[in-house]
């Protein structure tokens, strides 16, 4: 955003409600049915890929988890649209497209859960090649707009970038899924490991872009009050 561009603050409210909001409602579906599954097996649930807590079979709570996805990806796809209306650059209106494609492939993930195999594998590959794309394109655009794009987001994105990318390599793309576990019963499995790792970081990401957006705002309401001030004297 440039010095003489001055945000909206319908929108900047709108984007960090919403942001805020996807993140809260991913973060209570995942947590009740967590816990519900966790009173059934125990610390054994940590083993097992976020995905299963959507299994209407085996999850108790599985509708909340299903339920809280279409809300966060909804809240998401909004928060992103809000985004590119604020016009913070080029590098802005790609993250909002990509945002976008990970918002509806959470909406669909959502719709069609893990009981649903065909599609659910689908659209949870587009989810992960869309996180990649939207943590590269978040990284690369910390080299041009630094106060943009500040360096806790980029950190959550680093990390996030390096999540996806193993979930990527340890996919296997001609079935579109994970491959068995192959681990001692004491040890957890990798791929459940990096999937509680990647899921976690797309709801702290979302947080870090609201308080960033909620910054630009603020910055922007300085400067734009310092120079009605200065031009009144």
């Amino acid at each position: 955003m440039t010095p003489q561009q001055h945000i909206n603050y319908d929108l900047h409210r709108m984007v960090v409600f919403t942001i805020l909001a996807g993140a809260l409602a991913s973060a209570l579906g995942i947590s009740i049915s967590l816990f519900a599954k966790f009173q059934e097996i125990g610390l054994a649930t940590f083993s097992q890929r976020p995905d299963f807590l959507g299994n209407y079979v085996n999850s108790p709570l599985a509708y909340i988890f299903n339920m809280g996805l279409i809300m966060a990806g909804s809240c998401i796809l909004l928060a992103m649209y809000g985004l590119m209306q604020l016009k913070l650059g080029l590098f802005g209106n790609y993250i909002s497209i990509a945002g976008i494609w990970v918002g509806v492939s959470i909406i669909l993930i959502g719709i069609y859960p893990i009981n649903y195999l065909f599609e659910h594998r689908l659209y949870s590959t587009s989810f992960l090649v869309g996180t990649i794309a939207l943590y590269f394109l978040t990284m690369c655009a910390r080299v041009n707009h630094k106060v943009a794009f500040p360096t806790p987001l980029f950190i959550v994105s680093a990390l996030g970038f390096i999540c996806a990318c193993t979930l990527a390599t340890l996919l296997n793309w001609s079935t579109l899924d994970f491959d068995p576990c192959q681990h001692p019963a004491d040890m957890p499995c990798m791929v459940a490991i990096v999937m509680w790792c990647q899921t976690n970081l797309v709801m702290v990401w979302c947080i870090m872009l609201a308080l960033t957006v909620n910054k630009l705002a603020r910055q922007s309401y300085k400067d734009s009050l310092s120079k009605s001030l200065s031009v009144t004297y």
